[in-house]
């Protein structure tokens, strides 16, 4: 029988392969969407997809989380669940789309049809869940690739014949739907379908606090593109979506491919703290070495990176942007992996205020600035979360003495980069090619010299004994 740590390195492995190829063709999509779609449909189409998300976690009351944790693993009644609630938020999307005319008068149309993405995304919830909580991780690669795949074809066909914003909602439905019959042919007969409404009750009561906690933070990220299309116009929802998605590549990357298997992983390890701390401990200085660089990278090369190589002349407001938000992945370096740490010791209320914080400070703060500084404002109010306090101490009481070595850890992968930007910078022009050229040769540099660091703890994590856990460190 697999180890815990063997099924958890495959599962990451195969988590960060998928990732990275489908985070490969949602880029490939996206430069070439730039430069076939104008700002407003980008804008337009963050908006519509933006409430379609939040709408599907509406759908879900928690429960996908619940099922992980739930060791009688009541998959039939979920899914049952999932396809009447879907059904549900999907008409009352369709019917409540006309009150988002105030927001852009094309909005209306959009929503209705993007709305299907609600349901189809509801059936595939289950067996999802099913091979991530069983850390089977592998057979999600296949569905899900070809899911990025299926994206960019048909987006970008749509778009060269001049379909404008629907490029991008047909674009989401059918690859949603090849995911879903894909995902299907390798899930059946793996687990019961029988379902028992009786346990539903007990289930969304169970999974409530999770649900709040799942549609806050995930509404969170979406406030700014609400309020800037209040302030400012479509098209500057666009430029800020923009700005905002690039200096979060990294995590976009990242974050889901080791957050999928992180949180099953440590509700395995709850019983065993060294191991739990080091999970954590190591998959945050990880995520961030990799933060780091990229945004000292995008910081310094801002003009390049967006008007030259990736999405052309219509976008020069997003540099400004970029330049704003590109820090923030590195603000609270512990939310990387501190909700899977709260799920999985059941800390939900403690949780439940961290994010609530968040969005309340993003909301005042978000709506103060950007009615004095338009977009701009809004890019800095993302600094001023007061959540992220309450998530530091947190982790702290869980880490224990482990905390100040994480803390030293995160201090010398913040500083270290720094002098080799701050040297390019000084002797190359801003915006030119020779800047972009020794950024990318230094930076590359640099990070491959900070990811052997952390190899031997991460070889002592995943294939050694707890007491080289315990007490495999990087070199200073």
């Amino acid at each position: 029988m697999e180890s815990t740590e063997k099924r958890f390195l495959d599962s990451v492995l195969a988590a960060g392969g998928s990732q990275v190829a489908r985070t490969l063709l949602r880029l490939i999509a996206d430069l070439t969407l730039a430069r076939l779609v104008l700002p407003e449909s980008h804008g337009l189409f963050a908006l519509a997809w933006s409430t379609v998300v939040i709408a599907g976690f509406v759908r879900d009351l928690g429960l996908p989380y619940e099922l992980v944790r739930d060791p009688k693993q009541p998959y039939g009644t979920v899914m049952l669940w999932e396809l009447i609630s879907g059904a549900f938020v999907t008409a009352l999307l369709i019917a409540a789309a006309p009150l988002f005319g105030r927001l852009d008068p094309a909005l209306p149309q959009v929503l209705r049809v993007l709305a299907l993405w609600v349901l189809i995304e509801a059936a595939a919830v289950v067996p999802r869940v099913y091979f991530e909580r069983q850390l089977q991780v592998s057979k999600l690669v296949g569905p899900e690739i070809l899911r990025g795949l299926t994206f960019a074809v048909v987006s970008i066909s749509l778009a060269v014949a001049g379909f404008g914003v629907w490029s991008f909602v047909l674009g989401e439905l059918v690859a949603a739907t090849v995911f879903l019959l894909i995902l299907w042919s390798k899930a059946r007969g793996a687990f019961s379908l029988t379902a028992d409404p009786r346990l539903i009750p007990g289930l969304l009561k169970r999974s409530s606090l999770l649900f709040i906690i799942a549609l806050v933070a995930n509404t969170t990220p979406f406030v700014g593109r609400y309020i800037v299309e209040m302030v400012d116009t479509t098209s500057m929802v666009g430029q800020f979506e923009k700005a905002f998605l690039w200096a979060f590549r990294a995590q976009i990357l990242l974050i889901p491919a080791l957050g999928r298997v992180i949180y099953p992983a440590l509700v395995a390890y709850r019983s065993d703290r060294p191991r739990f701390v080091g999970a954590f401990r190591l998959g945050t200085v990880a995520i961030l070495s990799i933060e780091v660089l990229l945004a000292y990278f995008l910081f310094f090369n801002a003009e390049v990176v967006l008007l030259k190589i990736l999405l052309g002349p219509n976008w020069e407001p997003a540099v400004h942007l970029l330049r704003i938000l590109c820090f923030l992945p590195l603000v609270d370096p512990f939310n990387r992996l501190g909700g899977e740490m709260l799920k999985a010791y059941r800390e939900d209320r403690i949780w439940l205020i961290i994010v609530l914080l968040n969005l309340a400070s993003l909301v005042g703060f978000g709506w103060f600035l950007a009615q004095r500084m338009g977009p701009a404002g809004m890019a800095w109010a993302h600094y001023l979360m007061l959540g992220h306090l309450i998530m530091a101490w947190r982790v702290y009481r869980i880490c224990g003495s482990e905390f100040w070595r994480l803390v030293g850890d995160l201090m010398i992968t913040y500083l270290l980069p720094l002098p080799f930007f701050l040297a390019i910078a000084h002797f190359f022009p801003a915006a030119s090619w020779s800047r972009f050229a020794a950024s990318l040769l230094g930076g590359a540099l640099v990070g491959a010299w900070m990811l052997s660091r952390f190899a031997k703890p991460f070889r002592a994590f995943f294939l050694g004994s707890q007491a080289d856990v315990k007490t495999a460190d990087p070199p200073p």
